[in-house]
């Protein structure tokens, strides 16, 4: 009963993907740069910097009083003044640059956001495509231990072999059968995990061959310049230290332009003679000036501070290299280790499997090996089979990782 039911649960999960939705990589990945929400967040983080850009030349508001009454004599009068408070012209130039360096880095910030999601989404692709080729060689891997269970029962029937052996084949078919289930469940988990980064509503289901990935990236250390955390890094800086100009550049004092109309109604001596000037009369003039820090010591402490910034960011990008770096290397490490181990096996050990499976299960047919033999040279073939499967993933995903650390979106 017990095989039954495992029977029925692994039918049920192989055809519940049926119904899923086929989608090659190249889909995938435009699809999750297409619907991916934190992509989209950090579009409008681009377009709130490109706003902000914007104000980089505010001059801030004009001041306008208008004055009524006798301030000049008994009549009375109006005055009416505007002054003009201008940021000194090197901070206007300084805001405006570190604005256009702030959408610079919002948009590296948006290839960094899009490189992590396309490593991710190529990762859960390919661990699918391992998980649907596992799920091949178990339903192998089933066929031939059920074949074992069927030859020791009727070998134990026949009087051929013990109760042990026909018990043990039995096991190892309901193990055969737990591996298989455990399996389909991986394929739901990975498969919900892949749904969930390309935001499909949909259950998705990859339709490309699992197999060695090519190589598309050219291996050379220089390329590392191009990482987009890399080129964030020094974006950072290249921010930093306009945002240092421009704390530098508010000590210096603002400009002051302004300038009035008023009246002055009453009598006035033109020339030696007296004249007498209404209300309609308008005199003018105009205001300059300097605003000038009495307290000095905050604005340099702020200019200061912003240089303390710049120089973190010079550092944080030394780190980010370096580790870069350190994890290429280590890639490049994975790549030829795992090419090595594939190299191995077609040469090899894959023959040796496949001969393996052929003549042991003639042999045990025929009497001439024993049950825990057969059962060895099962369990050895079948396991290379499986190192071959993982050696071919950890290839894949050692070539995925390589683009992702070039910036190969």
């Amino acid at each position: 009963m017990d095989m039954n039911k495992l029977q029925i649960a692994v039918c049920l999960l192989i055809s519940s993907s049926a119904v899923a939705q086929k989608i090659s990589l190249e889909r995938a990945v435009q699809t999750a740069l297409k619907n991916n929400p934190g992509l989209k967040a950090a579009e409008h983080q681009v377009d709130y910097f490109r706003e902000v850009k914007k104000t980089g030349s505010d001059i801030g508001k004009l001041s306008a009083t208008w004055m009524h009454g006798q301030y000049n004599s008994l009549y009375q009068d109006n005055n009416l003044t505007l002054m003009q408070s201008i940021p000194f012209p090197t901070t206007l130039s300084n805001q405006i640059r570190l604005g256009r360096e702030q959408v610079l880095g919002a948009q590296q910030n948006l290839v960094v956001q899009q490189n992590n999601l396309v490593y991710e989404v190529r990762s859960a692709y390919y661990q699918l495509l391992y998980q649907y080729a596992v799920r091949k060689l178990l339903l192998s891997q089933d066929s031939l231990y059920s074949d074992f269970a069927r030859a020791s029962s009727v070998r134990y029937q026949t009087g051929e072999s013990n109760l042990l052996e026909k018990t043990t084949a039995e096991t190892q078919l309901l193990e055969s059968k737990n591996v298989q289930s455990q399996n389909e469940a991986d394929i739901r988990i990975t498969g919900a995990y892949l749904q969930s980064l390309i935001k499909s509503e949909d259950v998705v289901d990859a339709s490309d061959v699992f197999a060695k990935r090519s190589l598309p990236v050219e291996i050379d250390t220089s390329l590392l310049q191009n990482n987009p955390m890399l080129k964030l890094a020094k974006q950072e800086i290249s921010i930093n230290h306009q945002f240092s100009k421009v704390e530098r550049s508010r000590i210096m004092p603002d400009l002051i332009v302004g300038g009035f109309i008023q009246s002055l109604t009453g009598v006035q001596n033109i020339n030696g003679q007296d004249v007498f000037y209404s209300r309609s009369k308008q005199f003018t003039g105009f205001e300059l000036g300097l605003s000038i820090p009495l307290w000095i010591k905050p604005n340099i402490a702020r200019a200061r501070a912003a240089s303390f910034q710049e120089a973190a960011a010079q550092k944080n990008a030394e780190q980010v290299k370096t580790l870069l770096s350190g994890r290429y290397q280590q890639a490049l490490r994975e790549f030829d280790k795992n090419l090595a181990t594939i190299s191995y096996y077609e040469s090899s050990a894959l023959k040796n499997a496949n001969l393996l499976l052929a003549q042991a299960f003639k042999s045990f047919k025929s009497g001439e090996i024993g049950y825990v033999e057969y059962l060895q040279s099962l369990k050895s073939a079948l396991t290379i089979r499986n190192n071959y499967l993982q050696a071919i993933h950890s290839y894949n995903l050692s070539i995925i990782k390589l683009e992702y650390l070039l910036g190969k979106i």
